[in-house]
Parts: C-alpha cells; sequence; structure tokens
C-alpha cells in the first residue's frame, strides 16, 4: 500500500478510536474450496483443465456509537493450482475501512480498501474478456457527504481515487480520478427522484495520454410492492483525450423477494476503463438471478450474466450458473456450484469453459 492510502487509513482509525463505541461485534468466515476448471483463460484453443484449491479466511470487525460507525475487514484468497502452467498459483489479500458520523441532518463517510484480485475474474465480468492470467491490485480512497436540503430533498458529494496496478506488462497500469454530485426529491413514502453529475479523469501509466469523462445520469428509486423494488436511470457519458467516445447511459433494477422466490434482473450500461488500453469503452452488462428456497437449510440458485465491450478490443462474455446452498449446523454450511463460461472475442475468435465447485464454510459469529 502506498504511503498515501496507509496515513488516510490510520487517520480514519484515530478518528474512530476518539469516540466511544455503544456496541461493537466481530465476526470471521472460513471457506475450503475445491474447484476444477476447464480452460481457465478461455482460450479459442483449449489447452486443458486445472484443479484449484482454495482457502478463504475473512475477518470483519463493526462497531456503532451514537453517532459513529466504523467497519473494517481482512481477508485474503490462497489458491493452489494442480498445473501452473495453465493457472498460476497465487494469493490475494483485501484490507478495507471504513468509518462513517453522524449528525441531525448531515452525514459523512471516509473508506480505504486494498484488495488483490484474478484478472481472469475481474476482466470477464466486467468487460467480458480475459487478457491474461494475472494479478490485478486496486487501491481505492473515497469520501462522500450527505446533507438533507428540507424534509424531502438531499444533497450528496463525492469524490474517489481508484489506482490499478497488474503484475503482467500486457495490462496498463492507470488512476481514475472521479468526483460526483447527486440530488434527490422524495416525491413519496415510496418513491424518489434523483440527478447526478459526475467527473472523471483517467491517467495511464507509461505515457499514454489521459482520459475525460463526463456524465450525468437521471434516475429514480420505488418501492412498487412490500416485496417488489425498482431503481431505472438514464442519462449520457462523453470522453475525451485517448479513445474518445460518447455513449447513452443508464440501467434498470428490478428485485423481487418472497416468501421462497427471489428475483433479481439488472441491466446496465456505461463507460468503463478498458486495461489493455487504457482508455474509457462502453460496456453492457446484463445480470439475472433466481433464488428457490427448498428447505429452512436449503437453497438453490440459477444466475446468469453476459458483459459486453465495444472496440476493436471488445469481447461479449458469459457465465451461466447453477448453485446449491445447503445449512448443515449453527456456524457450518456447505456450497456446491457449476458454471457454463463463454467469451467472444471482437478479434481472436471464441472461446468456452466450465467449471465446478465445492466448498465448505465456516462462520464464527464473534461477539
Amino acid at each position: 500500500m502506498s504511503k498515501a492510502n496507509t496515513a488516510s487509513l490510520c487517520m480514519a482509525a484515530a478518528m474512530c478510536a476518539g469516540v466511544g463505541s455503544v456496541h461493537a461485534q466481530y465476526s470471521v468466515n472460513i471457506s475450503t474450496e475445491v474447484e476444477q476448471i476447464e480452460n481457465p483463460l478461455l482460450s479459442p484453443v483449449n489447452p486443458g483443465g486445472v484443479t484449484v484449491v482454495r482457502l478463504v479466511p475473512t475477518y470483519t470487525y463493526e462497531a456503532q456509537g451514537d453517532r459513529t460507525r466504523s467497519r473494517f475487514t481482512a481477508g485474503a484468497v490462497i489458491e493452489r493450482s494442480s498445473n501452473t502452467q495453465r493457472l498460476a498459483s497465487r494469493n490475494y489479500p483485501s484490507l478495507g475501512y471504513t468509518w462513517g458520523y453522524t449528525w441531525p441532518t448531515a452525514d459523512i463517510e471516509l473508506r480505504g480498501n486494498l484488495a488483490e484480485s484474478a484478472t481472469r475474474n475481474t476482466e470477464l465480468q466486467d468487460l467480458g474478456r480475459v487478457t491474461v492470467d494475472g494479478k490485478e491490485r486496486t487501491a481505492v480512497l473515497g469520501a462522500t457527504w450527505n446533507k438533507d436540503l428540507t424534509a424531502r430533498t438531499r444533497l450528496t458529494l463525492g469524490a474517489e481515487n481508484n489506482r490499478v496496478t497488474y503484475d503482467t506488462p500486457l495490462l496498463v497500469d492507470y488512476r481514475e480520478q472521479e468526483v460526483f454530485s447527486r440530488f434527490s426529491w422524495e416525491a413519496t413514502e415510496r418513491t424518489t427522484y434523483y440527478v447526478e453529475p459526475a467527473f472523471s479523469r483517467l491517467l495511464p501509466a507509461g505515457g499514454i495520454p489521459d482520459s475525460r469523462l463526463n456524465r450525468w445520469l437521471v434516475g429514480s428509486r420505488a418501492q412498487l410492492a412490500p416485496d417488489l423494488s425498482l431503481t431505472a436511470s438514464l442519462g449520457h457519458a462523453r470522453a475525451t483525450g485517448f479513445m474518445p467516445s460518447s455513449a447513452t447511459v443508464g440501467g434498470v433494477q428490478l428485485t423481487h423477494t418472497g416468501t421462497r422466490l427471489t428475483t433479481e434482473f439488472e441491466l446496465q450500461r456505461g463507460m468503463e476503463p478498458l486495461s489493455s488500453t487504457s482508455g474509457y469503452v462502453r460496456a453492457d452488462v446484463l445480470r439475472v438471478r433466481l433464488g428457490y428456497q427448498l428447505s429452512e437449510s436449503a437453497t438453490i440458485s440459477a444466475s446468469y450474466r453476459r458483459s459486453e465491450s465495444i472496440g476493436p478490443a471488445g469481447a461479449t462474455g458469459t457465465v451461466l450458473g447453477l448453485t446449491l446452498n445447503n445449512e448443515l449446523a449453527s456456524n457450518w454450511s456447505s456450497l456446491l456450484g457449476v458454471e457454463d463460461r463463454k467469451s467472444n472475442y471482437v478479434v481472436g475468435g471464441t472461446g468456452t469453459g466450465w467449471s465446478v465447485r465445492a466448498a465448505l464454510i465456516y462462520l464464527f459469529p464473534g461477539r
């Protein structure tokens, strides 16, 4: 972690320590997994499969005071591969801290996060492609301030500094700085409208020219029924500088939570940094999830995700999954899952793969 990030996290911790907490709670989650992955990088020519043994420990500490709140998380994903020529064995640590303070008509939140992840997962999820088997490190510092202007209107101001680095020369390191504001109006107890302008600046490494992104959104959040909620937005984004482009952006999210059946639908279009060229590109994401509670201890869910990025290096990736979660005891649960993955590249053909995963999870709720 950089000195600036470390100093900011320490400052937030000191602010939290100066205020007595009324309630504090911690928890420990440990997941042990075995996954068989066929064609992990979704290459057009399948090199074969690999078995990955994974250990995922996570520690969470939360404190809540009269006006303050804080949350600290520390974890790691420890992976060991049966064939390091096809997929490397790596460790992905993570560290996060959030501190908040509330006044009668306003509140502020400061946050810092440092996390490492596999590029084969982040690229497929955001851009629909897999460039290389590498490690992505993301360091985020951000702040959000909310102010109630009247009984039904609220103003939000926010800023975030996001630095992304890679351990491979095939992907370009970059820093993204964003400032945004939001004016929201609570029309009824169930419906809220908002306007959100934002500005981002992308600073790639290696002397590549920077890019700027201007975006605005108009949206609404509505509780259509006690078990049905809707969020919708529409706007425009324009990127200038390196790789100039523009696009209509926005999305729709619909969530239904029933007694046994849960349904989630999400369609989003935005402008995302492209790590292989360090410019903004249009990215579309479609996500559908169905969950059904078979019994008090067992839940089955099916999910579909389609991610598409536009441009010469664009691609369309899909992931279709089926998962069975079973609560074995008060602190123990198991997971069985299968996924079908596909990436269709604009240049380079189509790659397909699948995975089967089994996990045993232990949760210690602490106190």
